[in-house]
């Protein structure tokens, strides 16, 4: 008896802790890219996301996007494109001396597939 009890107390505490794993907060951050209509150009993701890596940010996830604002249709003027990371949300502040920003600061950019 005093077996199962033991077993019993064992098991129950074991799945009231889920097994100890727990997946880190993450967070969006963001910085433009620096393109400008009609002529492009501007820092890469690949670029942006080792500025991250360099300063010892992890990057779980990449995309591109645009900040959502709407601007004159000038060619030479920026274009609003950005990239976005999903970094650990205690690697946010590290990021921000980076000029890398929460994309909550831009709620109405949108998230799109990287060309």
């Amino acid at each position: 008896m005093r077996h199962v009890l033991a077993l019993s107390i064992t098991l129950s505490l074991l799945v009231a802790c889920g097994g100890g794993h727990h997946a880190a907060a993450s967070a969006k951050v963001f910085k433009y890219r620096g393109s400008q209509q009609c002529t492009g150009g501007g820092a890469s993701i690949a670029e942006l996301q080792q500025q991250l890596s360099n300063a010892g940010i992890a990057v779980s996830a990449s995309s591109c996007g645009t900040d959502g604002n709407f601007r004159a249709a000038v060619c030479g003027g920026p274009d609003g494109a950005i990239a976005i990371f999903d970094i650990p949300a205690n690697q946010v502040e590290r990021a921000s001396s980076l000029s890398f920003l929460p994309l909550s600061k831009l709620p109405a950019a949108r998230e799109m597939p990287c060309k």
